[in-house]
């Protein structure tokens, strides 16, 4: 076996251990070796009919998920695209749509390796609406981001995601020059909501599809 073949073959080993843990906490998971699977299954996840939301995640984008709704006719509730140009009355307005959205598509920031997800956020709209809105959510999570702890998952949120988000959006922030947390309290900052979910419920709500790439931030 190749490098990569060993990479593989030891995260579908983990990705096994961890969907048994994540059920008994009321997930719904499944493993794809490839993002090109993962993409597959998601779209079949996604019920007919209601509204789609596309909240922040580069995992979906980089799967080609967000590009295939956005082509697709849909009716979307999409952050990225439709809140442009909005006041901040408008765009407050805008995000609180995804609640009433019929599914939600994103990802997290870690997962513990007993199968609990972590997430930073900046205004809320996204970790609010996993734990409480849409009839589903579905999030794709490179094996990248699991975590032997969870002490190791806060880290990961907090020194790998959060400083690459903020270059991502090009935001006024010291991790930006760093590429490290200073814990900032900047009102710039998109630091502000930091969650666990524990548990799904109801039971099967949250669906994770875990990849076998090296996916997201």
């Amino acid at each position: 076996m190749n490098d990569a073949e060993i990479k593989a073959w030891q995260w579908e080993c983990q990705a096994g251990d961890l969907i048994k843990k994540m059920e008994k906490r009321g997930f719904k998971a499944c493993y794809a070796s490839t993002g090109a699977e993962a993409r597959k299954i998601i779209l079949d996840l996604v019920p007919d009919r209601g509204a789609v939301g596309l909240l922040g995640s580069q995992t979906m984008n980089q799967i080609g998920v967000y590009a295939h709704f956005r082509a697709s006719g849909r009716e979307l509730v999409d952050h990225a695209t439709q809140l442009k140009g909005l006041g901040p009355e408008e765009a407050h307005d805008y995000r609180r749509r995804i609640f009433l959205a019929e599914v939600m598509l994103a990802s997290a920031n870690a997962v513990d390796a007993d199968g609990r997800l972590y997430n930073i956020d900046g205004v809320g709209n996204r970790v609010a609406a996993m734990i409480y809105g849409p009839n589903q959510v579905i999030l794709a999570v490179g094996m990248n981001k699991v975590c032997a702890s969870p002490e190791e998952a806060w880290r990961r949120a907090r020194q790998t995601a959060s400083p690459m988000n903020n270059k991502r959006i090009g935001l006024p922030n010291p991790c930006t020059k760093s590429a490290r947390c200073h814990d900032c309290q900047l009102e710039s900052s998109i630091c502000n909501y930091f969650t666990i979910i524990d548990r799904s419920k109801p039971v099967g709500r949250i669906n994770v599809v875990l990849i076998g790439e090296l996916l997201g931030y």
